[in-house]
């Protein structure tokens, strides 16, 4: 709040004084224990908008912030004179219950949500564990998030990858401490057994793989805008028949070939095996393949 608050924006005649007082005094106690110069030292440098702030108006706005539940000590020589706000009635009070709830509204969502979204709501968790008291609530508050445990540089930058369609590099962990270079293009991401992983092409495979991002283990390099990776572009053509055949719509890669009175002949053209491989089985067995030779055989053998 003190870093938004701009006192000499404050009129007078249109906000109660106190109450601005209160919330910057209750705030800058939140953040440590202070003296009584510190706090008018605060008021002084923002140009509060009065003409004395004296010690016995911090003593009564000290009181007041008493009346309304705060525990604020003496300012002594104990303690430094320093005032210091040791609980208020303005904490969050997450109980099991409410952790538990919140647990669940997450696993029903994140695989709807986006990444950045995802990241935003694991600074959350982070910040609601810190405030929670119940030390077995906070334990599920803290393990709710599926993307806290992954480098949000590398995280950021595969998205970055992703928008810009670059190709990059990275080290990656495959077997135990053993690391691999290599090179891709990010295309999309997917949660797996709750774990998250990303799909590109690779140089290394010749085509689409998954991996995990938790396994990248070294910085992200971008490559110039002029490089990119050679892709294997295949040209796929199956038969549609029952359901598949009445949902069809063309979009930019598919294309009818021939329309028959109880099937249709789709030509599919693309560069992401992986892609082609899960769409075609989504058609199940409305769906026959009828080349290339060995996409059939993959399919068949899926």
């Amino acid at each position: 709040m003190l870093n938004t608050l701009n006192l000499e924006d404050i009129k007078p005649m249109l906000i109660n004084l106190t109450g601005v007082r209160l919330l910057i005094i209750f705030s800058l106690l939140l953040e440590s224990p202070k003296t009584a110069e510190e706090i008018n030292e605060y008021f002084v440098k923002n140009n509060y908008p009065n003409e004395h702030f004296s010690l016995d108006t911090l003593r009564n706005d000290l009181n007041s912030l008493r009346l309304a539940g705060c525990t604020i000590s003496r300012a002594d020589k104990h303690n430094c004179f320093k005032y210091n706000l040791t609980s208020h009635p303005f904490e969050l009070t997450v109980d099991m219950d409410i952790a538990k709830n919140i647990s669940k509204v997450y696993n029903r969502t994140y695989k709807y949500l986006s990444i950045p979204h995802l990241m935003l709501i694991d600074d959350l968790m982070d910040e609601l564990a810190k405030h929670t008291i119940n030390e077995s609530a906070r334990e599920v508050i803290k393990g709710i998030s599926l993307v806290k445990n992954i480098d949000k540089k590398i995280l950021n930058d595969l998205i970055k990858a992703k928008s810009e369609k670059s190709k990059i590099s990275f080290l990656y962990r495959s077997y135990g401490t053993s690391k691999r270079k290599m090179e891709c293009v990010v295309e999309n991401f997917e949660f797996r057994n709750r774990k998250l992983y990303f799909n590109g092409y690779f140089n290394e495979f010749n085509g689409s793989s998954f991996l995990p991002v938790s396994k990248i283990v070294s910085p992200i390099t971008f490559f110039l805008k002029n490089e990119s990776i050679h892709k294997n572009v295949c040209k796929i053509v199956y038969e549609l028949k029952n359901i598949a055949k009445i949902n069809f719509e063309e979009n930019e890669d598919e294309k009818i070939l021939k329309k028959d009175k109880d099937k249709i002949t789709v030509e599919f053209v693309s560069e992401n095996s992986l892609k082609t491989l899960q769409k075609i089985l989504a058609y199940g067995s409305n769906c026959t393949v009828i080349s290339p030779k060995e996409v059939k055989i993959e399919i068949i053998d899926t």
